[in-house]
């Protein structure tokens, strides 16, 4: 089963997006507006946006690289030039009105030579035209990142209730790999052996996996190959769903990387129990899910409470909430991305959804959640949110 939401979605804010750049274009700088060229190139940006993003959308669905990969790089540059012009017009608009106040205040006292006035427009031209450049060369620097290599890296997570004997106890959270073409099987791989010197004692993989299933048995045996002296494990994502779920489960009964499919397992480890579960995923990228997380959090326990130490592995963060309620001590998703622009190690758009647990470690009553921003991406732009592995190193808090 596939979806084609990201694709209107996109579709939506590229028009969104350009009718926004065309106003201000328009309202603050009148004087780039005047140019035929520019103004044609202003209603060509969100039609090209809407051409490349529908191509992107069909090589996606009947998996034609030749054409998804080209086409989404293009829907990318697009993106990147409507956002940049969208925060930079306003403040090229206002220096467009700076020159024109001075220009009148000039001519009222007439004290300016024309040489000394020819400079001043060149130098207020040139700082009109400054910022759209930065912006754009800003977003530039995000699609690079989108390319650059994943991080991989020991995030500490203070936990109280963490058995004593369990003490700098090691977790390799992989999530959203996404495999096929912005991170390959050569990048798994990078980032497993980059992983491995952490000496992970267990690998929990939170969906999203791969995009091209033919890729997807070949990760596993790399992450089985880590040999955790736990074990690796997996749960779904929504894009297990939209490749085809029945093939993804038929490859992970395959594998030497267990699915938990709402339900758990117990390891015994330093004399302590660890009850590990997995849960299912809603699929519908719309909609109010808490009846779907109370239930399968619930179904994930086998109608039992907690015992010893408890990790939830769940694609979306939405689950920490349920979590917290059914007992569970730390919970580990992805699916978000971060939003893949960030700030200060936070998501930048943390402040318009708190409640969806964006990127980063949260914390609900005894309940704690990592939630990564990914491996990889569908689309290829980040700017201050990397892409990343992290190994999760628990302490008593």
């Amino acid at each position: 089963m596939r979806s084609f939401f990201p694709i209107v979605f996109g579709v939506v804010l590229v028009l969104v997006f350009g009718l926004i750049e065309i106003i201000l274009l328009r309202l603050l700088n009148k004087e780039w507006w005047d140019n035929k060229k520019i103004r044609r190139l202003a209603w060509l940006l969100p039609l090209a946006g809407v051409v490349t993003l529908v191509l992107w959308g069909l090589g996606e669905y009947y998996t034609r690289s030749w054409l998804s990969v080209p086409a989404a790089s293009a829907a990318v540059v697009v993106f990147v030039l409507e956002l940049a012009l969208m925060f930079s017009l306003p403040v090229s608009g206002l220096i467009h009105l700076l020159g024109r106040l001075l220009n009148a205040l000039l001519r009222r006292k007439k004290k300016e030579s024309e040489k000394i006035d020819r400079r001043r427009r060149v130098f207020l031209k040139g700082a009109a035209a400054a910022v759209p450049l930065v912006t754009m060369a800003t977003g530039a620097s995000g699609v690079a990142s989108a390319f650059a290599d994943v991080k991989v890296y020991r995030r500490r997570l203070d936990i109280e209730q963490l058995p004593p004997s369990w003490e700098g106890l090691k977790i390799l959270h992989l999530s959203d790999m996404h495999l096929r073409h912005y991170v390959t099987l050569t990048d798994l791989e990078e980032a497993l052996s980059r992983a491995r010197e952490y000496a992970p004692d267990l690998v929990l993989v939170t969906g999203d996996v791969a995009d091209d299933l033919d890729l997807l048995p070949e990760a596993l045996t790399l992450v089985a190959a880590m040999e955790a002296p736990l074990g690796s494990y997996a749960c779904l994502g929504n894009h297990e769903y939209f490749r085809g779920v029945s093939r993804v489960k038929k490859i992970f009964g395959a594998s030497p990387v267990p699915l938990l499919v709402n339900r758990s397992l117990t390891i015994p480890y330093r004399g302590e129990t660890l009850l590990l579960g997995g849960i299912d995923d809603p699929l519908s990228l719309r909609g109010d899910h808490a009846d779907f997380f109370e239930r399968t959090v619930r179904e994930s326990l086998n109608g039992e409470s907690p015992g010893g130490f408890s990790v939830l592995m769940s694609h979306r963060p939405h689950a920490l909430e349920h979590a917290s309620r059914q007992g569970y001590d730390l919970v580990l998703a992805g699916h978000t991305h971060g939003g893949q622009v960030g700030l200060f190690g936070r998501s930048a758009f943390e402040r318009y959804f708190p409640d969806s647990y964006l990127w980063g470690h949260y914390r609900r009553e005894k309940t704690h959640l990592y939630t990564s921003s990914g491996m990889g991406h569908w689309f290829p732009f980040r700017l201050g949110c990397p892409a990343e592995a992290p190994v999760i190193e628990l302490h008593r808090g």
